[in-house]
Order: structure tokens, then sequence, then C-alpha cells
């Protein structure tokens, strides 16, 4: 007998987590455990996390992993590869240890430290093994924030749909994925609490990820979390930034998302045609820019201020 869709909400990785599927409460708890269990593991505000252990032993050794956590670290090192840096989970050195964003000692970063740790920001100096990863110059630090919701979202949908939903809708932070059904998604307005126009999904699997400068930010939007590693800080070309891609990949969508948000308008078209996935970017002018993707399954696109 076909299930009810039923309904999930809870605060997990310093987020809102929205699930909705047509599945037993038990299903629902269990994926709900999948979050709080990825948070406990690689959270960077958890002084125990398997994560910070790695930072800790960074430049010193290898830190013996588990199967879960080479498929997560592969596919972290493939996002880079894809984005030629612009997304980098060895960006911790610049935004935990330069800046401490979420940390109760967060602050602007001076010019002089940002120097200095930039140096540590490559994935290159990254090694993994099938059972082990070591970061290679003392200092370093992973931050999964810039994949980790969106790698969470995945791990839900997937599991919800093995266990029989044949409709679902999951939100991690904005980090967005549904299947079976068609959903209203509405696209945020990075200058006030209202949206700008929403996007209507068909039933097939899509992916919508956004990024956006008010999401974390010390003292004014201009000192964001989203930093270009070159230099240490964001490039304050947009405020938002959606990815949006039919399938289940909203981990990837993630991380493009913030690879992109440092990019002028002209790299973030090239980009998208090349990975084939769709954007629509918001400058600090409020101008809406919109790069289609002809194969992307949706019932409509409206973008117009409501």
């Amino acid at each position: 007998m076909a299930l009810f869709e039923k309904v999930l909400e809870a605060k997990v990785m310093s987020t809102k987590l929205l699930i909705r599927a047509n599945v037993s409460k038990s299903i629902l708890l269990r994926a709900y455990t999948l979050a709080k269990d990825f948070e406990e593991r690689y959270s960077a505000y958890k002084e125990n996390s398997f994560l910070n252990k790695i930072n800790s032993l960074a430049g010193l050794n290898w830190v013996d992993c588990k199967s879960e956590d080479i498929e997560l670290f592969q596919r972290c090192l493939e996002a880079s590869r894809q984005s030629e840096g612009g997304f980098d989970i060895s960006i911790g050195a610049l935004s935990h240890g330069a800046y401490h964003f979420g940390f109760s000692n967060q602050e602007i970063a001076t010019k002089e430290l940002l120097n200095k740790q930039k140096v540590l920001v490559d994935f290159n100096l990254i090694h993994l093994s099938p059972s082990a990863i070591f970061l290679t110059k003392k200092g370093m630090r992973l931050d999964l924030g810039g994949i980790g919701k969106g790698y969470v979202a995945k791990k839900i949908i997937l599991f919800l749909k093995q266990n029989g939903a044949t409709k679902a809708l999951v939100d991690v932070g904005g980090e967005i994925v549904s299947f079976g059904k068609s959903y209203n998604i509405a696209i945020k307005d990075p200058f006030s609490e209202a949206n700008i126009g929403y996007i209507k999904t068909s039933r097939e699997p899509i992916s919508i990820s956004t990024s956006g400068d008010y999401e974390r930010f010390i003292s004014s939007k201009e000192n964001n979390h989203i930093l270009n590693k070159s230099n240490g800080i964001s490039a304050n070309i947009y405020s938002s930034m959606t990815v949006i891609q039919n399938g289940f990949d909203i981990d990837m969508l993630d991380a493009f998302a913030t690879a992109m948000f440092n990019k002028n308008l002209d790299y973030v078209k090239s980009f998208s045609k090349r990975l084939n996935f769709a954007t629509i970017s918001i400058d600090k002018e409020s101008n809406i820019s919109l790069c289609n993707n002809r194969d992307l399954k949706l019932n409509s696109l409206e973008l117009t201020y409501l």
C-alpha cells in the first residue's frame, strides 16, 4: 500500500534539515541519523571529530580511514580537480585557521596572516591511499563546509529511494534534491527575506544548490566565508549563486556553487556549459544572470521579483 508523504524538520550541521518522502516514520528517523552521524564525524566544530583528528596530524602522520571516509575524500578531490581548485577542501587553513568562521573567536584576518595561511591551501598536497589520508604540510586543515551539506543530502535521498520512497525532497541548508513529484523550489532574494521567484521541477531527479554571501560573514557581507584561496578574501562579485542539474549529484553542485562564487560571469558560463548544468547568479547590484541548460528537465523556470 502506498504511503502518504511525511515530513521531518530538524536542525543539524548548524542549518535546517527538511525531509519529505512517502516512507514510514522509522525510515525518516534513520535518514535523519545519517545527517547526525556525518556531523559527529566530520564537523570542524566538534573537538573530538574524525576531521579534527586528521587536521591535528597534518604534516606528521597518515590517518587510517574507513571505506566511507575514503569515498567522501575521493569525491572532494574529484570536485577540486573538476573545478581546477576553485573548490578546495584544504581551505580550512584560511576559513578556520585565519578567520575562525563559526567559532567564538572569529575575526577578520590580517593580510600577513592570510599570506601565511594561503600557502597551505592546495588539494594537491592531500595524499589519499585506499585506507588512509595524509595532509603533507603542518598547519593544513580540511573544511567540508563547501560540500558537506550536499553530500548529506545525496546520502539521504538515495537512502530514501533504496527504502521504498517513490517521491521525496531533501533540503539541507539550501542543498535541495528531489524526485518523483513536481515541487516548487523558491530562489531566495539575497538582499531581503523574500524570494525572487521559483523553479517548478518535473518528476525527474533534480539537484539545486545555492551559495550566498548572507549565510556566514564577519561584520559585513564583504567579509563572507566563501573565500578566494589565492588571496584569502572574497571577490565580492555575487550575492547568490544557484546551480541546477538533473540527477542526484547535489554534492558536486554544492562544491561547484562554491567554486564559481569568486569567478567572473564568463567563467561561470564556460564552466556550466562544460559540466552541463544551469546557473542563476545574482551579483552585488541585484543583476540576475541565467546560464541555461537545454537538457534540464523542468516544468518552468520563473525569475521575476515578487
